[in-house]
This record gives structure tokens, sequence and C-alpha cells, in this order.
């Protein structure tokens, strides 16, 4: 553990914040010791939830290690045929809307600053002073006018700016479904294209499983009924991807496939695209990929169980894919393109990076130990998936709880 004096309070949140196991000496006190954030690795950098686990060190690694302790999530209406629909977003895809917007269509107005996203929670924390020192402030206050006290629902793990999350709330309906089961539900494969935004590879590969549609349909959920909203799939990380029940009842177009974007066939230098090592026969460059593309609960890729996902202690993020993936065709299907973050290259073949294509593999969860099927029925607590969320990787079991789901 590193040891350090510091002798102001800039220094500290800067430093020993962001370090974990650091322990700084006060120029003229006590060693005290500052904990860090568990909190899901796509934000790393963000010092406010590093000043909220060290007011509250009990909460490294909990539930409220995450964004969602200060941010919200939003819904809208939109006009569909034959009737309007509502569509709901987590805390993550609700912020990520400010810089990757949803086409327009939506009746109210997304955000457009992260101050917009905040919860009473959050916000109560802004307005403050967005210091360490000011959760004391806080901590009396009700900031989602639930009933409880701020702290008093910190110390018992529940959201203080969520109304819908309150101390003493019975957790929503849920079922387990073990591996054998998932497997003894109707088959579903598909050969696709999981097109990286940043990443060096793209990948075409045949993912086997469940159908989303087919999973809900055996829990007895109406995926036609109006209130459906759709589902929100969790991994142990903190991450959350939510689909729209249009997107979990409708069968997605035809994928396309191309061929001789390997290293085999552009160089080393160039080559981006991995293939898998039996393709399906009758397959043609730039022609469509035969067979039904939907999302589904991928168990298998390459008709290999899918390699379990493990958490990098020293990167904290996420290594593997499985036991299981949710499997997300191209809306929009179209040729691979290198990641943003290998692009511009020199080969000049008209591969590079184009953002208006459909980069789908980011929204491809993997380790997915849960689905939440929206809306959370009224009155329940959501699923705490930071404690103990990594033992349904283990057991290769996967929690299905919320609309139309009954008690098993």
């Amino acid at each position: 553990m590193l040891k350090k004096t510091i002798c102001s309070t800039a220094t500290v949140t800067l430093f020993a914040l962001l370090t974990l196991g650091f322990v700084a000496t006060g120029c003229g006190g006590d060693p005290k010791e500052y904990v860090s954030s568990r909190a899901y690795k796509g934000h790393e950098n963000d010092f406010d939830i590093h000043y909220f686990v060290n007011a509250y060190p009990n909460t490294v690694g909990t539930r409220l290690d995450d964004c969602q302790t200060c941010h919200m999530g939003g819904s809208f209406t939109y006009d569909a045929s034959p009737t309007p629909r509502t569509v709901s977003f987590n805390a993550c895809d609700f912020c990520h809307m400010i810089v990757h917007p949803h086409d327009p269509g939506y009746n109210e107005a997304q955000p457009t600053t992260y101050a917009e996203t905040l919860n009473p929670f959050g916000q109560a924390y802004l307005d403050a002073g967005r210091n360490p020192g000011v959760f004391d402030d806080i901590a009396d206050q009700d900031s989602d006018g639930d009933g409880h006290s701020n702290a008093d629902e910190i110390a018992a793990g529940t959201y203080p700016g969520d109304a819908g999350s309150m101390p003493g709330q019975e957790l929503a309906p849920s079922r387990i479904f073990s591996y054998e089961e998932l497997t003894a539900l109707p088959p579903h494969e598909q050969l696709m294209l999981a097109n990286s935004r940043k990443q060096e590879y793209d990948d075409y590969a045949s993912y086997a499983g469940v159908r989303v549609v087919d999973l809900l349909t055996e829990l007895g959920v109406d995926v036609n009924d109006p209130t459906f909203e759709g589902i929100t799939v969790i991994a142990p990380d903190g991450y959350l991807k939510d689909f729209t029940a249009e997107e979990v009842r409708g069968q997605y177009p035809a994928g396309l496939f191309y061929s001789g974007l390997d290293s085999a066939g552009l160089g080393t230098e160039c080559g981006f695209v991995t293939y898998p090592d039996s393709l399906p026969a009758g397959l043609t460059d730039g022609g469509e990929i035969p067979g039904d593309q939907w999302l589904t609960l991928a168990l298998l890729r390459d008709g290999l169980d899918i390699d379990p996902s493990n958490l990098d202690v020293t990167s904290g993020k996420i290594n593997g894919e499985g036991p299981y993936r949710i499997a997300v065709p191209q809306a929009t299907p179209g040729a691979p393109d290198r990641g943003l973050n290998f692009s511009p290259s020199t080969c000049g073949d008209g591969y590079d990076f184009d953002d208006a294509k459909d980069h789908n593999a980011g929204a491809m969860v993997r380790g997915v130990i849960a689905i939440r099927v929206n809306p959370l029925p009224a009155g329940y607590e959501d699923f705490d998936y930071r404690n103990g969320g990594w033992a349904f990787i283990d057991s290769r079991e996967l929690l299905v709880y919320g609309f139309g789901v009954t008690a098993q």
C-alpha cells in the first residue's frame, strides 16, 4: 500500500481518490485511508463516484458504487401504429444519448447535458457544492421524497435518488434458468457480423441459443401487450443495455456477408475481420446471409460453449464473453469497417471507419447474468447485480425478472 504526505485537499482528490489502496498522511494528522470506486470501468475517471465511496466506504463494490446513485434513466413517448408507445432507458443509455442522440420522433426532448440526467440525490450533491465534504451536509435530507433519509437509504443499500427504491421492499418476481433449462428451449442459430466501433477486429460468428422472444414467452410474458416496454440486459460489471419491445419481438433484416477481409485476404497490416473456421455453403461476397436474424441470448459461438467472462482486476474490465451473450444483428446491414482507433489507415481499400455504419457489437452485452423485463412492477425493488452477480457467471445461471414474470 502506498504512503505519501499530503498537505492539500486538492492533491488528495486528484491522486488519492484515483489510486486503489492509497494511504495519505496529513501534514499534522494521523494516516487516513482512502478507498477507490469499483464502478463500471468505462467511467474510471469519474471523480464523483470516488468521492461518494470515500464518504461511504461500505458501498464499495455494491450497486451504489455505480452511476445510478446520482444519475437517472428516462422515458419517452412516440407515435406508433396502431397505438402510441412508451420506451424507457436505463441510466447508462440515457446518458449516452447526449453524445449519440436517437433518431428523432420522441415527443419529449432528449438530454443534451449531463446535469439533465441527474436524479434528485445527484442534484442535491451538485447543489451542495460537488466536493467530498458535502455528503455529510445532505445525509439527513430525503432527496427522492420516499420517507427515508439519504443516509438511511445508503446504509440499506437502496438508491437515495430513486423514490421507487427504499429500505424494506420486496424483490421483484423472478425466475432463474440453468444452462440445461435454456438449452431445452426452442433453439435458434444465426451467422452474423459483430461490427465494432473502436476495436481492431470485426467478427463474423455463428451464435446459437434461444431467441429472447421465445425466452419471454416461456415465462408467460405477453410481448404484444402495449404496456410491455422491452428489456434491460445486465452484466456483472454494471453495464446495462436496453432493447425496445420492437427489437425483442421483431425480426431483423438479413445480414450481409463480405469475404476476404482478414489477414489472408488483405495482408497482416490491413486485415481486420475474423471468420469462423467453417462457413455455411451458399455464401457470396456482398450477398445476404441465409437464415433469420433475431435478438438472441447466445449460449454457443461457432458450435462451442462461450468462454466464461471474468473480471480483470488490473483494468477492472471484463475478459471473455460468456457463458451468455446477447447477439444483436445489424438493424442496417452493411460491410464491416475498421475501428475508430485504427483509422484512417494507409490501406486505401475503402474499409476505414465510417460513423454512419451500424456498429452493433457495442450492444452485444458480454457475460449476461440477468434480464429485466420492463417496466419493473411498481412497489418492488430492483435486482442488486453488484452483490453476487459474478456467482451467476460461475453457475451458468440466468435471472429474468420484472413485467409479466411470476415467481418461480
